[in-house]
């Protein structure tokens, strides 16, 4: 007889195709169609691309799918891949090993920019959404007549391996050996190409964001700069204790978009704690898994908003009564570099693309507001 985390194991497997679909649908950014008009002859000769796929499906994550056909008795090795992005190749990765400095001397890695590795979620493609658009992002920041940054170094987490096998739980259950390969490979920048510690920020969206905080507790006595949890996995680690599951004490600073009630978060977590729309089902989102999604599309637009996101300080109350502190001014979403922050904050989007409305209009006015938020509805329609 199935055990009950293997009933809701199987339940999960009726919204994998949707999910999925989800992940690979395209992204409206100027970047994407910039990449759009690359030649053929630039990809052919890149081995580790990372653009959006010609179809609506990636090839390549189909393949690591299909290959786990017994899902629960899966014996798939814990393995996760880095590959290097910068100004001067924003499309074509170049990969690194741990142990490797031939490879990593040859890269083109430099230690003197800032670091920013990214960690996708459950069910997520290699060449998915997240990591196109928060990679384009923040190279977007070092062109322009002026730009704001010379260089990063972009790294990108592929364990797509391990994260296409439909049995969410038994892949949960990897998360601390994932964390421990993390962990390992900045430990291998450090000693290897003078890597600070200081200058790392980790990204993770859904299980990626539980990668990032198991990576930042076995890390120590060093630590991550920030990290940025996007929507961080809920199911099986609510219950967790917080050396099970991602907390403050995972980075110098660690904070929380949160942004799907069901497959996230209602509780804050990290030093700051971001509320958009309240955090439940984020505006026009009609496809199950959109909200939970969301959340990366926010970050990677607070990186390159003129506008940006700006949330108030809010305090969560039972059955649903949110107060809501217009008069303790307003406190930046994500954004480059990370702006250390304490507290829990709501903040009002856009119901598409861009979704940044910028600064409110009346923080200098006192008010101190009770609002009743019905989860079953899309928005809150008092604010």
């Amino acid at each position: 007889m199935l055990t009950k985390m293997g009933i809701v194991a199987m339940g999960l497997t009726l919204i994998v195709l949707i999910l999925v679909v989800v992940t690979a649908s395209p992204t409206n950014t100027t970047t994407d169609q910039i990449l759009a008009n690359e030649t053929t002859t630039e990809m052919q000769q890149c081995q580790h691309p990372l653009t959006r796929p010609k179809g609506l499906l990636d090839y390549t994550f189909w393949k690591k799918f299909f290959k786990h056909w017994n899902p629960f008795t899966s014996k798939t090795r814990v393995k996760m891949q880095f590959y290097l992005f910068k100004r001067d190749f924003p499309d074509c990765g170049k990969e690194l090993l741990i142990g490797d400095d031939e490879l990593l001397a040859k890269s083109n890695f430099d230690a003197r920019h800032p670091t920013r590795i990214i960690v996708h979620g459950w069910m997520s493609q290699a060449h998915g959404s997240l990591n196109r658009d928060v990679k384009n992002a923040y190279l977007s920041l070092t062109h322009g007549e002026n730009p704001l940054y010379p260089d990063f170094n972009v790294i990108v987490c592929d364990w797509s391996m391990i994260s296409s096998n439909v049995n969410y739980f038994g892949v949960a259950d990897m998360i601390e050996d994932l964390g421990f390969l993390l962990a390992e490979f900045v430990r291998h920048l450090h000693m290897r190409a003078d890597l600070h510690y200081d200058d790392v920020y980790v990204i993770g969206h859904s299980l990626g964001a539980q990668i990032a905080g198991s990576a930042g507790k076995q890390i120590k006595p060093y630590r991550f700069n920030t990290i940025f949890a996007l929507d961080p996995a809920g199911p099986k680690f609510r219950e967790q204790s917080d050396d099970y599951r991602i907390d403050a004490s995972d980075a110098h600073y660690v904070e929380s978009i949160q942004t799907s009630v069901t497959f996230g978060f209602e509780q804050p977590v990290g030093h700051a704690t971001f509320y958009p729309n309240y955090g439940k089902n984020q505006k026009k989102c009609y496809v199950y898994g959109c909200s939970h999604k969301r959340a990366h599309h926010y970050f990677a637009e607070s990186i390159t908003s003129p506008k940006g996101f700006w949330g108030i300080r809010c305090e969560r109350l039972p059955d649903q009564v949110w107060v809501l502190l217009d008069n303790e001014g307003e406190f930046r979403m994500g954004g480059e570099p990370s702006l250390p922050k304490n507290g829990t904050f709501y903040v009002k989007t856009n119901s598409e693309p861009p979704y940044a409305m910028g600064h409110r209009t009346n923080v200098d006015v006192f008010q101190r507001r009770e609002v009743k938020v019905d989860m079953n509805e899309e928005t809150d329609k008092s604010v």
